[in-house]
């Protein structure tokens, strides 16, 4: 199989699809992809979603941390010493 040259559908730069990528993607029934690598990478981060920082209180000892979980969210934050605790 020799490589496979597609044209990316977002940015419309030609990318190879080596023959172990087209030998994976046809092992594992998945269809070609239809971007190249770099617009693919930034759709991924894009549904990642922002990466902030939020001032919070641990919920068992209330010592001020800083957590990727907003303020609304109902999960449960422990500091690290807390969290340790618990699942010790």
């Amino acid at each position: 199989m020799e490589q496979e040259i597609k044209q990316c559908q977002n940015c419309k730069k030609d990318f190879v699809i080596e023959p172990d990528d087209f030998a994976f993607y046809k092992k594992m029934s998945l269809p070609l992809p239809r971007k190249c690598f770099f617009c693919r990478q930034a759709d991924r981060l894009k549904r990642r979603g922002p990466m902030d920082i939020y001032d919070r209180q641990c919920a068992k000892c209330g010592k001020e941390i800083q957590t990727s979980y907003a303020p609304e969210r109902p999960e449960i934050v422990y500091c690290e010493q807390c969290y340790n605790q618990e699942v010790a």
